[in-house]
């Protein structure tokens, strides 16, 4: 086995608890290098409040710098710089000086063989340090703001917004993707749209899937409800709180008139105001934050994906799949996962399909439970962390190995 890598591990925030479907990808690459290399990890996070996280992590062996979130005035300042660009708002947020200096020494002290950027928005810190950054692409994040710009349920005013932060986000993006020694990307879909959007000019790629605990998702256990249809994620996501809006608007309204009895129920933290308004107007149930989703999924009925905007891969469709609840989902939410319709889900886009296919898994017992099986040995087989955490440490070790 080749020397182990120092790598630098650089991150939006701490990766624990896993709540976050940002947290649990974070969590489990920076846990796989772990096993195979020297990683330190630079994030922004209060170290009394993330005291957990911190033990966490060195648990694992990873050594971790906190830096101070800034001033809410700063914050503020950074927003209204970020919509004047041509350094979009979700990206100038995390630049930070003190984050930056301590990089710059770590690098010039010959500390570190490698930086890992997770997420676009740590990616600014790579170039300057003059050694090998990697990009983990958790989204392809200007098309999730194209999305949301060409979205015709969004005001005017706000899909203008967001065809600006697209414009600046695109250029920002492509010209870090193309300086990074590699870039990671959640699925083939993600890789292809990358390398369009850039005409050629990208370098090294690697598809670096989202993964699953099967077992942990797999374990038998109680059940909060049961016969419910659920969504899972968190609600703070706009692409997240966007798909659920249009579900209890649009389809969810035609599912309860076929299925009076029928109950749908959102799992995820920090929903709006709006959202849980909405929800009790449509006579659905919200949770907020919860220890621990697997309570919900047990005992579903479906899982729904209506997702319309979004990029990367569902973390939530994976862990429905090792959990054996069944899926419904938009081609848009399971994008990026390589499952067949019909063979390890149901494919929906309307009111009407939606609840054909809820009607479908209450009615067929020997339909369901053959999708069950089918989506869960491909969880296990092709989407474990292990494996996928695994395999990148590996390429770490053949393309940046010590002279």
């Amino acid at each position: 086995m080749s020397e182990a890598l120092r790598v630098l591990f650089l991150a939006p925030q701490v990766p624990w608890p896993l709540d976050t479907g940002g947290k649990i990808r974070t969590f489990h690459i920076a846990r796989t290098l772990a096993a195979r290399h020297r990683v330190r990890m630079l994030a922004f996070g209060d170290r009394d409040a993330e005291a957990a996280g911190v033990d966490a992590l060195r648990r694992l062996g990873i050594e971790a710098e906190l830096f101070a979130p800034p001033a809410p005035w700063t914050k503020l300042a950074r927003l209204g710089l970020g919509l004047l660009g041509p350094v979009p708002a979700n990206v100038r947020k995390y630049q930070d000086a003190r984050l930056r200096a301590r990089v710059l020494q770590l690098t010039r002290q010959g500390a570190v063989d490698l930086i890992h950027c997770d997420h676009l928005h740590m990616s600014p810190y790579g170039p300057p340090s003059q050694v090998p950054f990697v990009v983990d692409e958790h989204n392809v994040e200007c098309v999730i703001w194209d999305r949301f710009a060409a979205d015709r349920t969004q005001p005017i005013p706000k899909r203008l917004a967001f065809y600006q932060q697209g414009f600046w986000l695109r250029r920002l993006e492509l010209e870090l993707c193309r300086r990074a020694a590699l870039v990671l990307l959640c699925s083939s879909v993600d890789e292809e749209v990358l390398r369009r959007l850039s005409n050629g000019a990208l370098g090294a790629t690697q598809v670096v899937p989202n993964g699953v605990d099967v077992d942990y998702f797999s374990a038998p256990g109680p059940a909060e409800v049961s016969g419910h249809l659920v969504f899972t994620g968190s609600m703070d996501w706009a692409p997240n709180e966007n798909a659920v809006l249009a579900f209890l608007g649009e389809i969810w309204p035609e599912m309860r008139r076929e299925q009076p009895d029928s109950r749908f129920v959102v799992v995820g933290r920090n929903p709006s105001a709006r959202l849980q308004a909405r929800a009790r107007e449509a006579g659905a149930s919200v949770t907020g934050t919860v220890p621990d989703v697997r309570p919900y999924l047990r005992g579903a009925l479906g899982l729904v994906v209506p997702m319309r905007v979004g990029g990367g891969t569902r973390l939530k469709i994976l862990e429905a799949f090792a959990a054996g609840v069944p899926v419904i989902s938009t081609a848009l939410g399971i994008e990026g996962i390589l499952a067949t319709p019909g063979v390890h889900y149901l494919v929906a886009e309307t009111a009407r399909e939606f609840a054909d296919a809820a009607r479908q898994l209450a009615e067929q017992p020997a339909l369901r439970q053959a999708i069950v099986a089918r989506a869960r040995q491909l969880a296990r087989e092709r989407y474990s962390w292990d494996a996928v955490g695994g395999a990148l440490a590996g390429s770490y070790a053949e393309r940046f190995r010590r002279r």
